[in-house]
């Protein structure tokens, strides 16, 4: 990968870290990573699209170097717009995985000037959509802190190993940032987040956007029913089927998924 400038956006309540090409000349495109992630998780993404945009890569806070404050999805989608503006930016094409798919979606519903296009990876958002319970909440949160705690416990070695174990379909590249930001994740990271009704942000979404979903039996979190109804709703949007793949699309087909990514976005 090219030498990356990084820097940290303090504008708004926390401090919040990103790595960009600081090729200023092309296209700006914002990545948002999933929980447990970093913004450096998407390097295999950016070595195949960095030619064609100037790429910033975000570390969510309580992620990678970002601070460390509770927030809620409100918050993350706020850091993002900072980041935006700060680097002057929009509008910005914006694909986000996960977690990083719901703020992305909420920052195109709210901030609809600073986006141009968004892909949406896997968005964590059920068919029995709503807003989760304090006590479901409180039951993550605590799993998610043994899980943290397990980490730092093991050694970088053991990290990987189960990586590899986990996640076989993974390309070797996929893991060193990936035992990284499982270090780097800090145990607020879920603490003010609770799962809500995704279904809010959909009608308010008026830029060209892209749903990129896989296989529920191999862990996929959107399912086709979801998918169906979004295309039915919203005639901005759009969607791609990546198969042979599970929650982590990017990571486990990777040419059919940068296929799609740069069929859309125009890379």
């Amino acid at each position: 990968m090219d030498i990356w400038k990084e820097g940290k956006v303090t504008t708004g309540t926390v401090p919040i870290h990103f790595y960009q090409s600081g090729k200023a000349e092309k296209p700006a495109l914002v990545l948002a990573h999933g929980v447990t992630d970093n913004g450096l998780c998407w390097a295999r993404v950016v070595e195949k699209l960095q030619s064609s945009f100037n790429i910033v890569m975000v570390d969510a806070r309580n992620h990678g170097q970002s601070g460390r404050e509770i927030g809620d999805s409100s918050d993350l989608v706020n850091d993002l717009a900072s980041v935006i503006r700060y680097l002057g930016l929009e509008p910005a094409m914006v694909l986000g995985h996960s977690m990083g798919a719901g703020t992305v979606a909420g920052l195109a519903a709210n901030y609809p000037e600073l986006v141009s296009k968004i892909v949406l990876e896997d968005p964590p958002w059920s068919d029995n959509p709503g807003n989760e319970s304090e006590e479901s909440a409180n039951k993550r949160r605590q799993g998610f802190k043994q899980y943290i705690a397990s980490m730092q416990a093991m050694s970088d070695e053991d990290i990987l190993a189960m990586g590899r174990k986990q996640h076989p379909l993974w390309h070797a590249d996929d893991f060193p940032h990936w035992v990284q930001s499982n270090r780097q994740v800090g145990e607020l990271a879920l603490e003010g987040l609770k799962y809500s009704d995704w279904r809010l942000n959909i009608p308010k979404i008026k830029c060209p956007a892209m749903l990129v979903y896989a296989d529920g039996p191999r862990d996929g979190m959107l399912k086709q029913t979801v998918v169906e109804s979004i295309l039915a709703e919203n005639r901005y949007f759009e969607a791609r089927h990546i198969p042979d793949a599970g929650h982590n699309i990017r990571r486990e087909n990777f040419s059919a998924y940068i296929t799609a990514v740069s069929d859309f976005l125009g890379g």
